[in-house]
């Protein structure tokens, strides 16, 4: 600068700046021993206790209001009514099946051992063989039992039947009879219920046995031509019409 601009800036006269008074959060950054210099719009965050953030949360609902639907006249019970003419009972049917007055009978188209002598005979030769099987009077339930070899504790017994002439099969679980054990052998029995209308011939049933046992499975089926029946109706006489009797009755021979 030339010396007269000079003696005109020694001239102006002194202005006093105030400076801001220090910042809470430079205390903070103070105390903490911060290093560095932090811009003043980003503050480290005071750490609060458990105490002050208690204070900071909003005190909690003190009552509740409960309202019920007969305070706006509504009722407080809501009855719903259902017709049972619309309802069918299931079991009043199958009961109503069952109970018809019809009687069945089965035709065997095997034959079973006529003497113990047989029966033991045939059990030694294949390990089992079909001791009985009967319908169930009323019914149209098979009732069969299986005597055994008892060559084997674990041993199971199935009856693998057909009813359609062994276009398809199933394994039927037979049971276990207690206190039918004689030492040598053991028995099992089995159900097998059949269900109507039959045909004209009657329904068909064929079935073979099976036994499982820790030694070997082991099988009997009528010297391999299976055991085989058929379970028909009995057809009742139908009783005779009421109004020809009376019409016999009302004609009168007349003599020449």
């Amino acid at each position: 600068y030339t010396e007269k601009a000079y003696e005109m800036i020694k001239r102006l006269p002194k202005i006093k700046i105030l400076l801001p008074a220090s910042c809470p959060w430079d205390e903070d950054e103070e105390s903490l021993g911060l290093e560095g210099i932090k811009p003043k719009s980003s503050p480290v965050p005071r750490r609060r206790g458990s105490a002050s953030s208690d204070d900071s949360l909003p005190p909690p609902s003190s009552s509740r209001r409960v309202s019920f639907a007969d305070a706006f006249g509504l009722s407080l019970v809501s009855v719903k009514q259902f017709d049972s003419w619309g309802v069918t009972d299931p079991s009043g049917s199958l009961e109503y099946d069952l109970n018809e007055d019809k009687e069945y009978y089965m035709v065997p188209l095997f034959n079973l051992p006529q003497t113990s002598e047989e029966l033991a005979l045939r059990v030694n030769e294949q390990k089992l063989e079909l001791e009985s099987l009967e319908l169930l009077s009323g019914t149209t339930t098979l009732r069969g039992i299986v005597r055994v070899l008892n060559i084997s504790f674990d041993k199971m017994l199935y009856v693998r039947t057909s009813l359609d002439s062994w276009k398809s099969h199933f394994d039927l679980l037979a049971e276990y009879v207690p206190g039918s054990s004689n030492g040598g052998t053991d028995c099992f029995s089995f159900k097998l219920t059949l269900v109507p209308p039959f045909g004209e011939e009657g329904a068909r049933v064929d079935f073979c046995l099976r036994y499982e046992t820790s030694l070997g499975t082991f099988w009997a089926n009528n010297n391999e031509k299976n055991y085989c029946l058929f379970c028909c109706e009995k057809m009742k006489e139908k009783p005779q019409d009421e109004s020809e009797n009376r019409r016999k009755s009302c004609l009168k021979t007349t003599r020449l």
